[in-house]
């Protein structure tokens, strides 16, 4: 057996391990009404209690199936099925997305942005986009402090843009039967195998931003307040992934979000189930406000790397904004047909390589 096989089997076995551990933690401390300590109950029984000597077993009466007994993603369900029938998708009200641009000069612009960050992003994104592919709401119960019973309401509006979310975009998605990034251009090789439906608008985008704008109206400030700002970045991030991940075009991505938007500011945020679910959620986040902003001089850079190398950064790219007339000036003036050109960003249409010059 050759090492490649040897420490392919021994990672994937971690990994397995962990993603199932992980989700089945998930699954149980979240989710089950039933639990001890955040730990799904597991009693193995195999017949009847029996009684010992005294009065036969009274059956008992007077009960209802107690409402925090319901599973959260049934519950959600029921909510789901309300907003099916509020006239999203037909009628004067209904929801509109425009038909992406593809004609050949705005696909070249999209490809060629893919590649960059296909080039640039896509090594130290990798691990995270695999993860994101069927798991992005473990990403939000780390951000939100979700999970053994804690934020249960909050849970319910992640799930409920999940189902949302997919509802509207695969509506859209089937409509407009826009091509994926790797039908249009091969060489872009997806980190993750390409969803089995076509690319406009972003599933991913779609539902992440629907969390972010539910998120968001948890708090009297909106957009602004602090956690929300947390919740738009997070959304953001996943969405962008999969356009590094070369499964999206960033149209699909800005598609996705603005129908986020208008489904919540159109339908939900209207509908009384998804009032009362927010009160209930608003109450888990009360008294939470800005304490503090970091000072960049002082703490590591929150928003990647550390401040010093921010700092460089900025000023690198800073000269260089100030350098490239300059530098393009000298480019065009020294340009010949002999040497090797540099592809940039395509800003003229394809030309009919059939038409001959006379």
């Amino acid at each position: 057996m050759t090492h490649g096989y040897r420490d392919g089997a021994v990672d994937g076995a971690v990994d397995g391990a962990v993603d199932g551990a992980v989700d089945g933690a998930v699954a149980a401390g979240s989710y089950s009404p039933f639990r001890s300590a955040g730990v799904a109950a597991g009693l193995p029984f195999n017949e009847p209690l029996g009684r010992k000597g005294g009065a036969p077993f009274a059956y008992l009466g007077g009960q209802e199936f107690p409402a925090d007994a319901w599973s959260p993603q049934l519950e959600i369900k029921l909510i789901l099925q309300r907003f099916a029938k509020t006239g999203w998708d037909e009628g004067d009200r209904a929801i509109q997305v425009e038909n992406p641009d593809d004609g050949d000069l705005a696909l070249r612009r999209e490809v060629h942005d893919l590649i960059i960050m296909r080039n640039n992003d896509r090594p130290h994104r990798a691990a995270e986009i695999v993860a994101q592919v069927g798991n992005c709401e473990a990403y939000w119960s780390n951000l939100l402090m979700m999970g053994a019973g804690n934020r249960p309401a909050t849970q319910k509006l992640i799930m409920l843009a999940m189902q949302v979310g997919q509802m509207v975009a695969l509506h859209f998605k089937y409509k407009i039967g826009r091509a994926r990034p790797v039908q249009v251009c091969p060489a872009l090789m997806p980190l993750v195998p390409t969803p089995p439906h076509a690319s406009y608008p972003s599933g991913h985008a779609t539902q992440m931003t629907l969390i972010a704008t539910l998120i968001a109206a948890l708090f009297d400030e909106g957009e602004a307040h602090a956690m929300a700002r947390y919740a738009a970045a997070l959304a953001q991030r996943i969405a962008e992934n999969r356009e590094i991940a070369g499964v999206h075009f960033r149209s699909d991505t800005q598609a996705g979000q603005q129908l986020a938007k208008d489904t919540f500011h159109g339908f939900l945020k209207e509908m009384p189930e998804v009032k009362a679910l927010l009160a209930e959620a608003r109450a888990e986040w009360s008294g939470i406000t800005c304490s503090f902003a970091p000072d960049s001089e002082t703490l590591p850079d929150l928003e990647g790397g550390t401040s010093l190398s921010r700092k460089i950064s900025t000023a690198v790219a800073d000269r260089l904004a100030n350098d490239l007339p300059d530098l393009i000036a000298a480019a065009l003036h020294n340009d010949s047909d002999s040497g090797p050109k540099k592809p940039g960003r395509p800003d003229k249409p394809f030309k009919d390589g059939s038409k001959k010059s006379p």
